[in-house]
């Protein structure tokens, strides 16, 4: 018995030798210290719109810091008639070009000069006009919601689908708090922090094509599933859609992208690839930009859910248990809990900061304009 013991101790011993001598893997890419060019944003057509163009650099996969923005750049649109708009750096590495429509028929292209003097150019893009959305649909399915986005072109000439989705939901505190301490002193509340509304942006890449179909009808596009138990739908929730129609070329773009960004993690995933936009170096081949220069209208469209209009579903709110206590002036000051409400002149009723701060689950207080 000792013997075996023995041998098996100096197993671990190895294997914990081995396994302290193992440097994590960095390849190159990791740490390459290239910085490309990133382009995003478009030239918006709709009348009274305005266009921004957004510069960034892209930075490698050990670095935390937010991208660094281009600053000082000189950014243009030129028509292929000669015509040429300035764009104005309203924040670093944001250009925005107000009071110019493009016309139907025209070709444009970006020129980006960045202050250290290197050119990009776009390849010349037609204006692009995108179909209306004709609804914004949504139906109960495997204990959830469903929504999706319909749309058609009667002309028959669109074919390239891309969309992006906003959404916003109303949710409550557990409790309605009357007091909070500031300083270390209890004093009422000036805010109410029992309605927020949180929000979040589509991050996915959302294309799809009619070119194989008979008719240009896009039915029933899935943009996102909500379980039934979401905070989301605990009250009302409402999705403001974006919809944009692609030439060939940017919707094999953004296509690819989706690919490669979104489907990872098996070996039937697409493998990475250099993913390369319209617009180019001047000078330099090998002067990679990442982004894709559009010109084009935007359709939009907003829905609203309530919870009667759904089953009676559970909501997580994920707070847990919000058990209350009733504690001292004192000890309130020494916890700093959430505060109810009081209870007699010298002690309060308590829970935990989050079940009376609905801010502290990531939402606002102020109301949206549209709500």
């Amino acid at each position: 018995m000792t013997s075996r013991f023995y041998t098996k101790l100096v197993g671990w011993a190895l294997l914990l030798l081995v396994s302290s001598c193992i440097d994590p893997y960095r390849p190159p890419e990791i740490t390459s210290p290239d910085s490309y060019l990133v382009v995003s944003g478009f030239f918006n057509s709709a009348p009274g719109t305005t266009t921004t163009i957004q510069l960034s650099r892209t930075q490698n996969l050990s670095d935390n810091k937010a991208p660094t923005a281009e600053a000082k750049a000189l950014v243009t649109i030129e028509s292929q008639s000669k015509a040429v708009y300035t764009l104005r750096e309203s924040t670093a590495g944001s250009y925005t070009l107000t009071g110019v429509t493009p016309q139907v028929g025209e070709t444009y292209r970006l020129h980006i000069k960045t202050a250290k003097g290197t050119d990009y150019y776009s390849d010349y893009v037609p204006v692009v006009t995108t179909p209306p959305i004709d609804s914004v649909s949504w139906r109960v399915e495997n204990d959830g919601v469903q929504i999706s986005a319909n749309t058609h072109d009667p002309k028959n000439n669109t074919h390239y689908y891309r969309w992006e989705y906003d959404a916003t939901w109303e949710y409550y505190s557990s409790y309605t708090s009357t007091h909070e301490i500031k300083n270390n002193q209890i004093v009422p509340r000036q805010e109410d922090v029992y309605t927020c509304w949180g929000s979040e942006s589509s991050t996915n890449i959302m294309t799809f094509s009619t070119v194989r179909l008979s008719q240009d009808v896009v039915s029933r596009f899935p943009l996102t599933f909500i379980p039934g138990t979401s905070l989301k739908i605990g009250v009302r929730y409402s999705m403001l859609v974006r919809q944009f129609a692609l030439t060939q070329e940017a919707f094999t773009y953004y296509d690819q992208l989706g690919k490669i960004t979104q489907n990872i993690g098996s070996i039937f995933d697409p493998q990475p690839t250099q993913l390369v936009g319209n617009i180019h170096s001047l000078t330099n081949s090998s002067d990679l930009v990442m982004g894709f220069f559009r010109v084009g209208t935007i359709e939009s469209k907003r829905i609203f859910i309530s919870k009667s209009q759904l089953p009676n579903w559970y909501t997580n709110n994920g707070l847990g248990s919000c058990d209350t206590d009733t504690l001292s002036t004192a000890d309130v000051r020494m916890n700093q809990p959430g505060i109810v409400s009081p209870y007699t002149s010298a002690s309060y009723i308590t829970t935990s900061q989050p079940c009376v701060d609905c801010r502290l689950r990531g939402g606002v207080i102020q109301r949206p304009s549209f709500w």
